[in-house]
């Protein structure tokens, strides 16, 4: 069995806080340096920050505590129609994974300000995560996607920090290299806009090694 924390429900707070913290929204509490991607398709767009993921030691296996940014590109504004359908891509150019090693910093560092997650009346704020640590059952192998009856599914299929991906489209775990999902959100259900597809989910995937990261997305 491995430990999993679901995301059972957000907490809104105003922006401006900088700590080492899991959180969606906001600036990204930079660990070593500032290093935001910038979109491959549109030239010299900054891709929107969506969260930070603050990995523990030993949370989902890692040696020491790292810092996990995810960044998208996104709509300006909740009225904005703007959708580039290479975030679905795991090397579209649209999304992208940072990983900081904290090293004993124990205080983020400034960096300058960059587009962040919006809600539906345009407002900005951050939101952090309420986990609830679970037990789930190891990787499932690539054939046993179809073997899974609906409760089976289900159980896997929530919003969290580490576990199983629960592909809808079949088994999409990156082929190169060895890999581990970190984050499993249903786009359309989030207190804070992200436009993914019609009805996506997003998988964040780390290397084994902690090393590298990157993005997917099944859209139903």
């Amino acid at each position: 069995m491995a430990k999993v924390y679901e995301i059972i429900d957000f907490q809104r707070r105003e922006t401006g806080s900088k700590e080492l913290i899991t959180k969606f929204g906001g600036q990204p509490d930079w660990v070593a340096i500032e290093d935001w991607p910038v979109s491959a398709g549109w030239e010299n767009r900054k891709m929107t920050f969506i969260g930070q993921i603050f990995l523990k030691k030993n949370m989902l296996g890692n040696q020491q505590d790292l810092m996990v940014y995810l960044f998208m590109t996104q709509p300006e504004c909740f009225e904005d129609s703007f959708y580039d359908p290479d975030i679905a891509a795991w090397e579209g150019g649209e999304t992208a994974v940072r990983i900081q090693r904290l090293d004993g910093v124990q205080t983020p560092i400034s960096g300058a300000s960059g587009p962040t997650v919006f809600d539906e009346n345009d407002a900005q704020y951050e939101y952090l995560p309420v986990l609830k640590e679970i037990q789930e059952a190891d990787e499932i192998s690539q054939g046993a996607y179809a073997q899974l009856d609906s409760e089976q599914f289900d159980c896997i299929d929530i919003d969290k920090i580490g576990g199983t991906p629960a592909f809808f489209q079949g088994d999409d775990t990156p082929q190169e290299g060895c890999w581990k999902l970190l984050l499993q959100l249903h786009c359309n259900f989030l207190p804070f806009v992200l436009r993914a597809g019609g009805s996506p989910t997003m998988f964040v995937f780390v290397s084994k090694d902690f090393e590298k990261g990157g993005i997917l997305i099944q859209d139903s």
